[in-house]
């Protein structure tokens, strides 16, 4: 049994390595094409062993386009993440503690909503923005961002705030705090690790984001997702700059990740000891 066993766990351990390093060869690919020179990109077949170079990182950055894109990113994706907790925060509070007709029909057409293909909402979404002048805009992407990350955000947090005991609040009214003061001092921080993991999920979706901001974005709110697209022109695909640029894009997900990780673990697991 005992070899068996070991056996077992050999197997296991081998295809738990080679899924992680079929899941990183990707990005592995994009930065080994990123350090290569333009003839080096193109060979065929692909070379492994290659004088490595940091020139299509240094002409990315120093693209006054990309980095603007790069912080219009941040901009939209701050701002939704910051709106998607903050009103999907206060929505699954109420879906949580008020159990009424209303609430329900909220909380199924909530989840409705997050089902719908993103095409659903981009043609009225775009019509809407065009007739208030407000296409090109921070605001247009943040509230269209928001239809993908606030369903989920109140969703999830529903299920935390149920976690919570009614009895903690009660005990928080009888010395003298009012609901509002309540959900700040008491609930919150008892669902902590759930807004952690709204958070980082929030992050990643609206980072990722192409479609919309495709449709929603222009000269003054392009997106970095977007501006990776700049380097598939007539001339030809500048394969080196374009996964430089990639590289630059998942940096900040990953770097929010690590931060916010424990976090997302205490966030995934919580209420499995139960």
């Amino acid at each position: 049994m005992s070899k068996r066993k070991k056996f077992i766990d050999y197997l296991l351990n081998t295809l738990t390595y080679v899924i992680v390093l079929g899941t990183l060869f990707p990005i592995i690919w994009l930065l080994l094409t990123a350090l290569k020179t333009k003839v080096d990109a193109f060979a065929m077949p692909p070379s492994w062993i290659f004088k490595p170079t940091m020139e299509n990182f240094k002409n990315v950055i120093n693209e006054a386009a990309f980095i603007d894109s790069y912080i219009n990113s941040l901009i939209v994706v701050i701002g939704t993440t910051f709106f998607s907790l903050l009103f999907g925060i206060a929505g699954a509070y109420t879906l949580a503690r008020l159990e009424t007709k209303i609430t329900k029909f909220a909380g199924v057409w909530i989840i409705l909503s997050r089902m719908a293909p993103p095409i659903e909402f981009a043609l009225p979404l775009f019509l809407v923005f065009s007739n208030l002048n407000l296409l090109d805009s921070y605001f247009s992407l943040i509230i269209t961002y928001m239809t993908i990350t606030l369903p989920f955000v109140t969703w999830l947090m529903v299920g935390f705030f149920k976690g919570v005991p009614v009895e903690i609040e009660e005990a928080s009214r009888i010395d003298g705090c009012n609901r509002l003061q309540t959900l700040i001092r008491i609930v919150i921080p008892c669902v902590l690790p759930g807004i952690a993991t709204c958070a980082i999920f929030s992050f990643i979706m609206a980072w990722n984001e192409f479609f919309y901001a495709l449709i929603l974005s222009g000269r003054n709110t392009q997106t970095a997702t977007i501006a990776i697209q700049g380097y598939i022109s007539s001339a030809g695909l500048e394969w080196g700059s374009m996964s430089a640029a990639a590289i630059l894009v998942i940096l900040p997900v990953l770097i929010f990740t690590l931060f916010t990780q424990k976090g997302l673990v205490q966030g995934l697991t919580h209420g499995s000891s139960k």
